[in-house]
Protein backbone atom coordinates (compact mmCIF):
# COMPACT_ATOMS: atom_id res chain seq x y z
CA UNK A 1 0.00 0.00 0.00
CA UNK A 2 2.88 2.33 0.89
CA UNK A 3 4.48 1.61 -2.43
CA UNK A 4 1.33 2.52 -4.26
CA UNK A 5 1.04 5.88 -2.41
CA UNK A 6 4.74 6.62 -3.11
CA UNK A 7 4.26 6.02 -6.85
CA UNK A 8 1.14 8.23 -6.89
CA UNK A 9 3.17 11.10 -5.27
CA UNK A 10 5.86 10.88 -7.93
CA UNK A 11 3.22 10.75 -10.64
CA UNK A 12 1.49 13.89 -9.31
CA UNK A 13 4.86 15.70 -8.96
CA UNK A 14 5.76 14.86 -12.57
CA UNK A 15 2.30 16.00 -13.72
CA UNK A 16 2.65 19.36 -11.88
CA UNK A 17 6.11 19.94 -13.36
CA UNK A 18 4.91 19.10 -16.86
CA UNK A 19 1.92 21.43 -16.66
CA UNK A 20 4.13 24.24 -15.29
CA UNK A 21 6.67 23.82 -18.11
CA UNK A 22 3.89 23.80 -20.72
CA UNK A 23 2.33 27.02 -19.30
CA UNK A 24 5.75 28.72 -19.29
CA UNK A 25 6.22 27.93 -22.99
CA UNK A 26 2.80 29.33 -23.84
CA UNK A 27 3.38 32.56 -21.87
CA UNK A 28 6.78 33.20 -23.44
CA UNK A 29 5.41 32.57 -26.94
CA UNK A 30 2.57 35.08 -26.46
CA UNK A 31 4.97 37.64 -24.96
CA UNK A 32 7.33 37.32 -27.90
CA UNK A 33 4.47 37.58 -30.39
CA UNK A 34 3.10 40.66 -28.66
CA UNK A 35 6.57 42.23 -28.64
CA UNK A 36 7.01 41.64 -32.36
CA UNK A 37 3.52 42.95 -33.08
CA UNK A 38 4.19 46.04 -30.99
CA UNK A 39 7.44 46.69 -32.79
CA UNK A 40 5.84 46.03 -36.16
CA UNK A 41 2.90 48.30 -35.42
CA UNK A 42 5.27 51.07 -34.33
CA UNK A 43 7.26 50.69 -37.50
CA UNK A 44 10.41 49.67 -35.60
CA UNK A 45 11.68 46.19 -36.29
CA UNK A 46 15.04 45.21 -34.93
CA UNK A 47 17.26 43.42 -37.41
CA UNK A 48 20.60 41.83 -36.80
CA UNK A 49 23.54 42.98 -38.89
CA UNK A 50 24.58 40.24 -41.25
CA UNK A 51 28.00 40.23 -42.89
CA UNK A 52 27.04 39.39 -46.47
CA UNK A 53 30.66 39.01 -47.46
CA UNK A 54 30.70 35.75 -45.51
CA UNK A 55 27.87 34.42 -47.63
CA UNK A 56 28.22 36.16 -51.04
CA UNK A 57 31.40 36.06 -53.12
CA UNK A 58 32.80 39.45 -54.22
CA UNK A 59 32.27 40.41 -57.87
CA UNK A 60 35.28 40.46 -60.09
CA UNK A 61 37.06 43.76 -60.76
CA UNK A 62 35.65 43.81 -64.29
CA UNK A 63 32.09 43.45 -63.02
CA UNK A 64 32.55 46.27 -60.48
CA UNK A 65 33.82 48.79 -63.00
CA UNK A 66 31.25 51.12 -64.59
CA UNK A 67 31.51 53.50 -67.53
CA UNK A 68 33.84 56.37 -66.70
CA UNK A 69 35.45 59.43 -68.28
CA UNK A 70 39.05 60.40 -67.72
CA UNK A 71 39.77 64.13 -68.08
CA UNK A 72 43.43 65.05 -68.40
CA UNK A 73 44.86 68.54 -68.98
CA UNK A 74 47.92 68.67 -71.18
CA UNK A 75 51.10 69.92 -69.52
CA UNK A 76 54.52 70.75 -70.88
CA UNK A 77 56.29 67.82 -72.61
CA UNK A 78 53.26 65.52 -72.35
CA UNK A 79 52.80 62.99 -75.17
CA UNK A 80 49.62 61.29 -76.32
CA UNK A 81 50.94 57.81 -75.51
CA UNK A 82 51.92 58.94 -72.02
CA UNK A 83 48.46 60.37 -71.30
CA UNK A 84 46.64 57.32 -72.67
CA UNK A 85 48.79 55.07 -70.50
CA UNK A 86 48.07 57.31 -67.52
CA UNK A 87 44.34 56.84 -68.15
CA UNK A 88 44.78 53.07 -67.93
CA UNK A 89 44.34 52.08 -71.58
CA UNK A 90 45.79 48.74 -72.55
CA UNK A 91 48.62 48.66 -75.09
CA UNK A 92 46.47 47.08 -77.80
CA UNK A 93 44.14 50.10 -77.88
CA UNK A 94 47.03 52.56 -77.78
CA UNK A 95 48.68 50.79 -80.73
CA UNK A 96 45.39 50.73 -82.64
CA UNK A 97 44.94 54.47 -82.11
CA UNK A 98 48.47 55.37 -83.19
CA UNK A 99 48.09 53.29 -86.38
CA UNK A 100 44.73 54.88 -87.25
CA UNK A 101 44.53 57.44 -90.06
CA UNK A 102 44.58 60.97 -88.69
CA UNK A 103 46.23 60.07 -85.37
CA UNK A 104 48.83 62.82 -85.94
CA UNK A 105 46.04 65.39 -85.39
CA UNK A 106 45.25 63.85 -82.03
CA UNK A 107 48.94 63.73 -81.13
CA UNK A 108 49.35 67.48 -81.77
CA UNK A 109 49.01 68.43 -78.12
CA UNK A 110 49.20 71.99 -76.81
CA UNK A 111 49.65 73.05 -73.21
CA UNK A 112 46.23 73.58 -71.62
CA UNK A 113 44.37 71.29 -74.04
CA UNK A 114 41.88 68.88 -72.48
CA UNK A 115 41.89 65.16 -73.31
CA UNK A 116 38.63 63.34 -72.54
CA UNK A 117 38.67 59.54 -72.64
CA UNK A 118 35.38 57.61 -72.32
CA UNK A 119 35.99 54.03 -71.14
CA UNK A 120 33.16 51.49 -70.83
CA UNK A 121 32.79 48.75 -68.22
CA UNK A 122 34.68 46.35 -70.49
CA UNK A 123 37.70 48.68 -70.43
CA UNK A 124 37.20 49.69 -74.07
CA UNK A 125 37.96 53.36 -74.95
CA UNK A 126 34.78 54.15 -76.86
CA UNK A 127 35.66 57.80 -77.45
CA UNK A 128 38.73 60.04 -77.19
CA UNK A 129 38.28 63.80 -77.59
CA UNK A 130 41.03 66.45 -77.67
CA UNK A 131 39.81 70.04 -77.27
CA UNK A 132 41.03 73.48 -76.32
CA UNK A 133 37.62 75.08 -75.65
CA UNK A 134 35.56 72.08 -74.52
CA UNK A 135 33.33 72.14 -77.60
CA UNK A 136 35.46 71.87 -80.74
CA UNK A 137 38.35 69.51 -81.35
CA UNK A 138 39.60 66.18 -82.68
CA UNK A 139 37.57 63.06 -81.92
CA UNK A 140 38.54 59.37 -82.11
CA UNK A 141 35.66 56.89 -82.05
CA UNK A 142 36.28 53.16 -81.53
CA UNK A 143 33.92 50.80 -83.33
CA UNK A 144 34.26 47.29 -84.77
CA UNK A 145 37.88 47.09 -83.66
CA UNK A 146 39.01 50.30 -85.40
CA UNK A 147 39.42 53.98 -84.53
CA UNK A 148 37.97 56.61 -86.86
CA UNK A 149 39.46 60.08 -86.30
CA UNK A 150 38.19 63.49 -87.43
CA UNK A 151 37.18 66.99 -86.36
CA UNK A 152 34.07 67.28 -84.20
CA UNK A 153 31.87 69.90 -82.55
CA UNK A 154 29.63 69.34 -79.57
CA UNK A 155 26.52 71.31 -78.66
CA UNK A 156 26.39 72.42 -75.02
CA UNK A 157 23.36 72.66 -72.79
CA UNK A 158 22.36 76.33 -72.52
CA UNK A 159 21.00 77.62 -69.19
CA UNK A 160 19.46 81.07 -68.82
CA UNK A 161 20.34 83.12 -65.76
CA UNK A 162 18.85 86.37 -64.52
CA UNK A 163 20.01 88.78 -61.85
CA UNK A 164 18.72 92.10 -60.55
CA UNK A 165 21.34 94.01 -58.59
CA UNK A 166 21.33 97.23 -56.61
CA UNK A 167 24.84 98.60 -56.20
CA UNK A 168 25.82 99.02 -52.55
CA UNK A 169 29.55 99.65 -52.34
CA UNK A 170 30.94 98.90 -55.80
CA UNK A 171 29.55 97.46 -59.02
CA UNK A 172 32.00 94.58 -59.03
CA UNK A 173 31.48 93.38 -55.45
CA UNK A 174 27.70 93.84 -55.63
CA UNK A 175 27.53 91.79 -58.84
CA UNK A 176 29.70 89.03 -57.38
CA UNK A 177 27.45 88.83 -54.30
CA UNK A 178 24.52 88.17 -56.66
CA UNK A 179 26.34 85.20 -58.19
CA UNK A 180 27.21 86.82 -61.52
CA UNK A 181 30.44 85.35 -62.96
CA UNK A 182 33.48 87.58 -63.26
CA UNK A 183 33.55 87.28 -67.07
CA UNK A 184 29.91 88.38 -67.39
CA UNK A 185 30.53 91.40 -65.15
CA UNK A 186 33.45 92.46 -67.35
CA UNK A 187 31.37 91.97 -70.51
CA UNK A 188 28.64 94.21 -69.11
CA UNK A 189 31.20 96.88 -68.21
CA UNK A 190 32.54 96.69 -71.76
CA UNK A 191 29.06 96.88 -73.34
CA UNK A 192 27.99 99.96 -71.37
CA UNK A 193 31.50 101.41 -71.20
CA UNK A 194 30.85 103.77 -74.10
CA UNK A 195 28.08 105.59 -72.23
CA UNK A 196 29.01 105.04 -68.60
CA UNK A 197 32.35 105.69 -66.94
CA UNK A 198 32.35 102.88 -64.38
CA UNK A 199 35.14 104.58 -62.47
CA UNK A 200 33.53 107.99 -62.08
CA UNK A 201 29.80 107.74 -62.81
CA UNK A 202 28.58 104.90 -60.56
CA UNK A 203 26.84 105.68 -57.25
CA UNK A 204 25.34 103.49 -54.50
CA UNK A 205 21.69 102.97 -55.36
CA UNK A 206 22.30 102.58 -59.11
CA UNK A 207 21.02 99.23 -60.33
CA UNK A 208 20.96 96.85 -63.25
CA UNK A 209 19.08 93.84 -64.56
CA UNK A 210 20.93 91.28 -66.65
CA UNK A 211 19.87 88.19 -68.61
CA UNK A 212 22.70 85.91 -69.67
CA UNK A 213 23.40 82.36 -70.80
CA UNK A 214 25.77 79.76 -69.40
CA UNK A 215 27.02 76.75 -71.34
CA UNK A 216 27.46 73.26 -69.89
CA UNK A 217 28.50 69.89 -71.25
CA UNK A 218 28.23 66.74 -69.13
CA UNK A 219 27.61 68.92 -66.10
CA UNK A 220 30.77 71.01 -66.58
CA UNK A 221 30.85 74.63 -67.70
CA UNK A 222 32.61 74.76 -71.06
CA UNK A 223 32.73 78.47 -71.85
CA UNK A 224 32.03 81.86 -70.33
CA UNK A 225 28.49 83.16 -70.10
CA UNK A 226 27.10 85.38 -72.85
CA UNK A 227 24.81 88.36 -72.19
CA UNK A 228 21.43 88.31 -73.97
CA UNK A 229 20.07 91.57 -72.60
CA UNK A 230 20.90 94.12 -69.94
CA UNK A 231 19.34 97.25 -68.47
CA UNK A 232 21.40 99.69 -66.41
CA UNK A 233 19.78 102.41 -64.29
CA UNK A 234 22.14 105.26 -63.38
CA UNK A 235 20.31 108.01 -61.54
CA UNK A 236 17.37 108.94 -63.77
CA UNK A 237 18.95 107.55 -66.93
CA UNK A 238 18.28 104.04 -68.23
CA UNK A 239 20.62 102.31 -70.68
CA UNK A 240 19.66 99.13 -72.54
CA UNK A 241 21.63 96.59 -74.54
CA UNK A 242 20.17 93.73 -76.62
CA UNK A 243 22.30 91.01 -78.18
CA UNK A 244 21.60 90.54 -81.88
CA UNK A 245 23.23 88.32 -84.49
CA UNK A 246 23.48 90.08 -87.84
CA UNK A 247 22.86 88.27 -91.12
CA UNK A 248 26.60 87.89 -91.59
CA UNK A 249 26.77 86.00 -88.27
CA UNK A 250 28.49 88.75 -86.30
CA UNK A 251 27.23 89.56 -82.81
CA UNK A 252 26.51 93.16 -81.82
CA UNK A 253 24.62 94.95 -79.06
CA UNK A 254 22.01 97.61 -79.73
CA UNK A 255 19.79 99.75 -77.52
CA UNK A 256 16.04 99.10 -77.47
CA UNK A 257 15.74 101.79 -80.16
CA UNK A 258 18.21 100.04 -82.46
CA UNK A 259 21.20 102.30 -81.81
CA UNK A 260 24.58 100.59 -81.58
CA UNK A 261 25.76 100.66 -77.96
CA UNK A 262 29.32 100.87 -79.20
CA UNK A 263 30.91 104.21 -79.84
CA UNK A 264 33.95 105.11 -81.85
CA UNK A 265 35.73 105.59 -78.49
CA UNK A 266 35.73 103.97 -75.07
CA UNK A 267 34.96 106.34 -72.24
CA UNK A 268 37.92 105.21 -70.11
CA UNK A 269 41.41 103.91 -71.07
CA UNK A 270 42.03 102.14 -67.75
CA UNK A 271 39.67 99.61 -66.17
CA UNK A 272 38.66 99.92 -62.49
CA UNK A 273 41.01 102.72 -61.44
CA UNK A 274 39.86 106.07 -60.05
CA UNK A 275 40.10 109.67 -61.24
CA UNK A 276 42.70 111.60 -59.26
CA UNK A 277 42.50 114.82 -61.28
CA UNK A 278 39.90 116.07 -63.75
CA UNK A 279 40.16 118.31 -66.79
CA UNK A 280 40.76 121.83 -65.43
CA UNK A 281 42.22 124.77 -67.34
CA UNK A 282 42.98 126.67 -64.09
CA UNK A 283 44.51 123.93 -61.96
CA UNK A 284 47.39 124.58 -59.56
CA UNK A 285 50.18 122.27 -60.73
CA UNK A 286 51.28 120.02 -57.79
CA UNK A 287 54.97 120.13 -58.77
CA UNK A 288 55.43 123.54 -60.42
CA UNK A 289 53.20 125.17 -57.77
CA UNK A 290 51.61 127.58 -60.24
CA UNK A 291 48.43 127.79 -62.29
CA UNK A 292 48.81 125.51 -65.29
CA UNK A 293 46.00 124.13 -67.43
CA UNK A 294 45.32 120.44 -66.89
CA UNK A 295 44.26 119.41 -70.37
CA UNK A 296 43.28 115.83 -69.64
CA UNK A 297 42.12 113.41 -66.96
CA UNK A 298 44.41 111.57 -64.55
CA UNK A 299 43.56 107.96 -63.66
CA UNK A 300 45.36 106.73 -60.53
CA UNK A 301 46.35 103.08 -60.79
CA UNK A 302 49.25 100.83 -59.71
CA UNK A 303 52.38 100.78 -61.83
CA UNK A 304 52.04 98.15 -64.53
CA UNK A 305 48.24 98.43 -64.91
CA UNK A 306 47.38 97.88 -68.62
CA UNK A 307 46.45 100.96 -70.65
CA UNK A 308 44.14 100.41 -73.64
CA UNK A 309 43.53 102.60 -76.63
CA UNK A 310 40.04 104.06 -76.56
CA UNK A 311 39.53 103.81 -80.32
CA UNK A 312 40.83 102.31 -83.55
CA UNK A 313 43.71 104.25 -85.05
CA UNK A 314 47.38 104.55 -85.91
CA UNK A 315 50.31 105.17 -83.57
CA UNK A 316 51.55 108.67 -84.49
CA UNK A 317 54.04 109.12 -81.60
CA UNK A 318 55.85 106.79 -79.20
CA UNK A 319 58.66 108.08 -77.00
CA UNK A 320 59.70 110.48 -74.26
CA UNK A 321 58.16 113.96 -74.35
CA UNK A 322 59.27 116.26 -71.51
CA UNK A 323 56.79 116.44 -68.66
CA UNK A 324 54.62 113.77 -70.30
CA UNK A 325 57.34 111.20 -69.75
CA UNK A 326 56.80 108.08 -71.84
CA UNK A 327 53.98 109.07 -74.21
CA UNK A 328 51.87 107.38 -76.89
CA UNK A 329 49.67 109.37 -79.27
CA UNK A 330 47.01 107.68 -81.41
CA UNK A 331 45.53 109.34 -84.48
CA UNK A 332 42.02 108.03 -85.00
CA UNK A 333 40.92 110.20 -87.92
CA UNK A 334 41.51 113.65 -89.31
CA UNK A 335 39.40 115.03 -86.44
CA UNK A 336 40.25 112.87 -83.42
CA UNK A 337 43.45 111.94 -81.55
CA UNK A 338 44.24 110.71 -78.02
CA UNK A 339 47.32 110.82 -75.77
CA UNK A 340 48.49 108.44 -73.02
CA UNK A 341 51.25 109.83 -70.77
CA UNK A 342 53.55 108.95 -67.80
CA UNK A 343 53.73 105.29 -68.96
CA UNK A 344 56.17 102.92 -67.30
CA UNK A 345 56.65 101.01 -70.56
CA UNK A 346 55.13 100.43 -73.96
CA UNK A 347 53.57 97.32 -75.40
CA UNK A 348 56.33 95.10 -76.74
CA UNK A 349 57.25 95.85 -80.37
CA UNK A 350 54.75 98.74 -80.62
CA UNK A 351 56.08 101.39 -83.02
CA UNK A 352 54.98 104.48 -84.91
CA UNK A 353 52.76 103.56 -87.85
CA UNK A 354 51.24 100.47 -86.20
CA UNK A 355 47.47 100.02 -86.47
CA UNK A 356 45.70 99.50 -83.14
CA UNK A 357 42.18 98.38 -82.34
CA UNK A 358 39.79 99.75 -79.76
CA UNK A 359 40.47 98.19 -76.35
CA UNK A 360 43.94 96.94 -77.35
CA UNK A 361 46.64 97.26 -74.67
CA UNK A 362 49.29 99.75 -75.83
CA UNK A 363 51.25 100.40 -72.64
CA UNK A 364 51.33 100.28 -68.86
CA UNK A 365 50.72 102.82 -66.09
CA UNK A 366 53.81 104.46 -64.63
CA UNK A 367 55.16 107.70 -63.18
CA UNK A 368 57.63 108.97 -65.80
CA UNK A 369 58.02 112.69 -66.55
CA UNK A 370 56.59 115.29 -64.17
CA UNK A 371 54.51 113.05 -61.94
CA UNK A 372 53.80 112.78 -58.22
CA UNK A 373 52.91 109.09 -58.38
CA UNK A 374 51.74 106.23 -60.61
CA UNK A 375 48.86 107.33 -62.85
CA UNK A 376 47.78 107.69 -66.47
CA UNK A 377 47.32 111.15 -67.96
CA UNK A 378 44.75 110.84 -70.78
CA UNK A 379 43.96 113.53 -73.34
CA UNK A 380 41.23 113.68 -75.98
CA UNK A 381 41.68 116.12 -78.87
CA UNK A 382 39.15 117.21 -81.48
CA UNK A 383 40.60 119.08 -84.47
CA UNK A 384 43.81 119.55 -82.49
CA UNK A 385 41.99 121.22 -79.58
CA UNK A 386 41.90 119.82 -76.05
CA UNK A 387 38.48 118.66 -74.82
CA UNK A 388 37.25 117.15 -71.56
CA UNK A 389 37.37 113.34 -72.02
CA UNK A 390 34.64 112.90 -69.41
CA UNK A 391 32.04 115.11 -71.09
CA UNK A 392 32.88 115.13 -74.79
CA UNK A 393 30.11 113.65 -76.94
CA UNK A 394 31.54 110.51 -78.50
CA UNK A 395 30.67 109.61 -82.11
CA UNK A 396 28.49 106.50 -82.35
CA UNK A 397 28.97 103.34 -84.39
CA UNK A 398 26.48 102.35 -87.12
CA UNK A 399 22.88 101.61 -85.96
CA UNK A 400 20.95 98.50 -86.99
CA UNK A 401 20.56 98.13 -90.76
CA UNK A 402 17.17 99.05 -92.23
CA UNK A 403 16.72 95.56 -93.70
CA UNK A 404 17.25 93.97 -90.26
CA UNK A 405 15.17 96.33 -88.14
CA UNK A 406 12.01 94.19 -88.04
CA UNK A 407 13.97 91.12 -86.97
CA UNK A 408 15.92 93.08 -84.37
CA UNK A 409 12.86 94.73 -82.81
CA UNK A 410 11.20 91.32 -82.48
CA UNK A 411 14.31 90.00 -80.71
CA UNK A 412 14.50 93.12 -78.50
CA UNK A 413 10.84 92.96 -77.39
CA UNK A 414 11.16 89.25 -76.55
CA UNK A 415 14.33 89.86 -74.53
CA UNK A 416 12.92 92.81 -72.57
CA UNK A 417 9.66 90.95 -71.84
CA UNK A 418 11.69 87.98 -70.63
CA UNK A 419 13.70 90.21 -68.28
CA UNK A 420 10.50 91.77 -66.94
CA UNK A 421 9.00 88.32 -66.31
CA UNK A 422 12.13 87.19 -64.45
CA UNK A 423 12.14 90.41 -62.42
CA UNK A 424 8.49 90.02 -61.37
CA UNK A 425 9.09 86.40 -60.40
CA UNK A 426 12.16 87.35 -58.40
CA UNK A 427 10.25 90.17 -56.69
CA UNK A 428 7.33 87.86 -55.83
CA UNK A 429 9.67 85.26 -54.32
CA UNK A 430 11.41 87.85 -52.15
CA UNK A 431 8.14 89.13 -50.63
Amino acid sequence: MKNIIFEIRYYLLFLVLSVGFFLTLIFNSESSTNSVNENFNSGEIERSNIDLEKFLPLNSEKEQTSNRTHIIYVEKNNTLIELLDKAGLSNKYIRALIKAKGSEKLANLKIGDKLEIDINRDQVPENIFLTSDGLNGINANFKNGLFSIGTASRQPDVLERFASVEIEDSLYSSALKSGIPDSVIMDMVYIFGWDIDFIFDIRPGDSFDILYEEYFLKGNQVKNGDIKAARFKRGKKVYTAIRYFLKNGEKEFFSIRGKNVEKAFLRSPVEFSYISSKYNLKRMHPILNKIKAHTGVDYAAPTGTPVRTTGDGTVSFRGNNGGYGKLIEIKHSEDYSTRYAHLSRYKKNLKVGDKVSQGEVIGYVGSTGRSTGPHLHYEFRVNGMHTDPLTVKLPAAEPINENEKDSFFKTAIEAMNMMDDYYLKLYAESN
